[in-house]
């Protein structure tokens, strides 16, 4: 059995199917950096980190001084925009183990509709 697969696109894309889903998986400029949307689980200031609850498993996320965050489209900071609950979108690079932030677009629950 089969526990753990490895696959690297160089050219083109692949379709990866499980049981928990098919994903595509398309050649592209390391550097452009993956995007994942979730709700946030959990808030470490001092860390600067958050984890995205996502399926199947959560990811944890870093802040640095270069991270772009937004709430509800305008410019804010960590402590301002990411709180537990709230939607972000995650525009992250890879460095090891880390996930490195490069955009977070919140979207706050209390947006208030206009009339």
């Amino acid at each position: 059995m089969i526990r753990h697969a490895f696959v690297k696109v160089l050219v083109g894309a692949v379709l990866v199917c499980g049981i928990l889903g098919s994903q595509a998986l398309l050649a592209a400029d390391s550097n452009a950096g993956s995007v994942k949307a979730g709700t946030v689980k959990s808030v470490d200031a001092k860390a600067k980190t958050f984890v995205l609850d996502r399926e199947p498993r959560p990811m944890t996320m870093t802040v640095n001084d270069k991270t772009v965050i937004t709430l509800d489209g305008k410019a804010s900071t960590f402590e301002a925009a990411i709180k537990v609950d709230a939607k972000v979108s995650v525009t992250y690079t890879r460095s090891g183990d880390d996930r490195i932030a490069s955009k977070v677009e919140v979207t706050s629950a209390e947006k208030k509709e206009k009339k």
